[in-house]
Formats: structure tokens, C-alpha cells, sequence
């Protein structure tokens, strides 16, 4: 692997930590700092811009009544696949919400400009893993 290439990877790799540790923390505005402002997320039961990151915050805040001891979230990049300034990562994601384990996979499209790499989509599905 060229040294471009592995300089592209750990860029992303980089932004990826911040997108992880925002979800961690269920923090939308770290989160959102590794987003495009025109970034969409896709899934099949819908498909939503950023401010959907806040409803998504709420959401799991009140489900676990703000105590992030029930809350587990962890993520394994499958596949980092870069093309110039375009990048589409695959991550598989285990969520416990309290009692509740789930899974999600998802496609993270990229792009660089002159600011660094953004995350401009993520389509995804999620699946019940057993308890």
C-alpha cells in the first residue's frame, strides 16, 4: 500500500474515532462535527437529515434515563475502500439500550475536500442480535 493511501486511511480512521466516541457518548454535537451540514441518513424505514441526530440523542437519553451505564455501544470497520477524495466504509455496530441488544450495519460515503474528509450518507439497517 502506497504512503497516500495509508495517509487517506489514518485521516479516516481519525474521523471515524470522533463519529465512535460521539456515539459513545451520545453526543450529537461530536457527532455531527464528523458530518457534511447536507449529509442524509438513509434506512428503510426512513430517510432524514442531520437534525435527526438530536431526535435520535433524545430518544436513547430518555430510554435509558440518562445514565450511560446502560448504555453499550461498540463498532468494528469491516472495510475502508478509498478512491481519490471518495471513501465508503462499512461498519457493523452492537448497541445494548438497557435490557435491549441490537445490531446495525452501515455504509459511511465519504468525501474530501479542502477542510478533510466528511461523512455525506449513511445507509443502514438494523437486526436483533440475541440477549
Amino acid at each position: 500500500m502506497n504512503m497516500v493511501k495509508v495517509e487517506k486511511r489514518e485521516a479516516i480512521s481519525k474521523l471515524l474515532e470522533r463519529y465512535f466516541e460521539g456515539n459513545k457518548e451520545i453526543n450529537a454535537e461530536k457527532i455531527l462535527s464528523t458530518w457534511h451540514k447536507d449529509a442524509k441518513i438513509i434506512s428503510t424505514e426512513r430517510i432524514i437529515g442531520m437534525e435527526g441526530w438530536v431526535e435520535f440523542e433524545d430518544h436513547y437519553k430518555k430510554r435509558i434515563g440518562g445514565d450511560l451505564g446502560k448504555w453499550d455501544i461498540n463498532f468494528t470497520v469491516v472495510s475502508i475502500d478509498v478512491f481519490k477524495t471518495c471513501a465508503i466504509v462499512r461498519v457493523d455496530v452492537e448497541y445494548r439500550v438497557d435490557q435491549d441488544v441490537f445490531g446495525e450495519t452501515q455504509f459511511l460515503n465519504l468525501l474530501k475536500d479542502e477542510k478533510g474528509w466528511l461523512i455525506y450518507s449513511k445507509i443502514f439497517t438494523f437486526y436483533p442480535l440475541p440477549k
